[in-house]
């Protein structure tokens, strides 16, 4: 809303259709409801459609990828020529593929608020689209943030970098609804202790690298290991149960785990990765052991509401203890509800995306009027 009681138009511009991304569900998708009821209206524009959605992370399909991708290449360069709105969001970029075209083209007429929580400015591609990934332009998201009214992202980390290329910068984390992802019930009176891990098909390497450290566990002890995906995890000689994920069953899947898991190496793009698979496991009140690299160290505090591992032999140790202890699960994960509750839920960052919007409307108008 602006300082005159008026209601903000804000255009979103996102990678993916609505409910199929984390980065964006968890994030803008999330916040909408919120930012409504404070005079800021978002309408969502993907950039990718469900037809492209269905072959975008399958392996081959060159030419349907192709074809689709110019599509929506065009369909893009509409909604830019077309829009009506006070100011525009753009989530990670407004293409998947190419230079900042179109984004400059929006800066020029809006204010343009960059929102991104991921080390996007690092050469990254999933395995499945290595052959086009110099076409992401790695290097466009330094020049995303200079022309950009105001710069948000999820973690320390990334701010480190946005503040390097623009004067506005604010940490918005990714965050959970704690009215949907509600605290578990007791599991005691299980035969075996639910050792669980939830993410995309992207993220479900870094579970298949530490199948090492999973054999050792469950060695020491019989546990049951699930894991929710979408596609079968490559794990030999580890019994697991896999469940395909969907978004309706998310949190009552969560809720399903008595520790939740969060393994990250220890490189440049996992360092800036926001903690939301950690935060998700807190949001319901399931104990978290996760990686001692990046937001992770941000969002736990080793101990208390959680705990941080570095090498195997702490990931050992940690499962373990956990694994013998109910008490400990209970005093970890309520603790680990209670900072969710009060650091990273729904409202508390909505609330700091919305002063970020209205500060670059106001800056923007303030320029206008200096101007005129």
């Amino acid at each position: 809303m602006r300082r005159d009681g008026s209601e903000l138009r804000v255009c979103a511009f996102v990678p993916y259709p609505l409910d199929t991304a984390p980065s964006q569900r968890f994030r803008l998708e999330q916040w909408a409801p919120h930012l409504a009821r404070e005079g800021i209206q978002i309408a969502f524009r993907p950039f990718v459609d469900h037809r492209l959605m269905t072959v975008l992370h399958r392996s081959g399909s060159v030419v349907a990828k192709s074809g689709l991708m110019l599509a929506a290449l065009a369909r893009r360069a509409r909604e830019v020529s077309r829009l009506d709105c006070d100011a525009v969001v753009v989530h990670r970029a407004a293409c998947l593929a190419g230079p900042p075209v179109l984004e400059r083209i929006l800066a020029a007429s809006r204010p343009l608020i960059f929102d991104f929580d991921d080390a996007i400015f690092l050469p990254d591609t999933s395995r499945a689209n290595r052959r086009f990934g110099r076409l992401k332009c790695a290097g466009k998201t330094a020049t995303l943030c200079r022309m950009s009214a105001h710069v948000t992202v999820g973690s320390g980390h990334l701010a480190d970098y946005a503040r390097r290329h623009a004067a506005g910068v604010s940490v918005v984390p990714s965050s959970v609804d704690t009215e949907r992802y509600r605290p578990r019930e007791s599991h005691d009176g299980r035969e075996r202790v639910v050792v669980g891990w939830m993410g995309s098909a992207t993220s479900q390497v870094h579970l298949e690298r530490f199948a090492p450290v999973l054999r050792e566990i469950v060695a020491r002890r019989s546990i049951e290991l699930r894991v929710v995906s979408a596609t079968p995890p490559d794990l030999p000689g580890i019994p697991h149960a896999w469940t395909r994920w969907s978004a309706a069953a998310e949190a009552e899947a969560l809720r399903s785990f008595d520790i939740g898991i969060m393994p990250l190496p220890d490189d440049s793009w996992s360092r800036g990765k926001c903690a939301m698979k950690a935060l998700q496991y807190m949001g319901v009140g399931v104990p978290t052991i996760a990686g001692d690299v990046g937001a992770n160290a941000e969002v736990v505090t080793h101990g208390h509401d959680g705990f941080l591992a570095a090498t195997p032999e702490a990931w050992v140790t940690h499962a373990t203890a956990l694994i013998d202890a109910p008490a400990l699960r209970a005093r970890i994960g309520a603790a680990g509800r209670r900072t969710v509750e009060e650091r990273y839920s729904m409202r508390v960052s909505a609330a700091k995306f919305a002063r970020a919007v209205r500060d670059a409307v106001e800056a923007w108008d303030q320029r206008g009027a200096a101007v005129a």
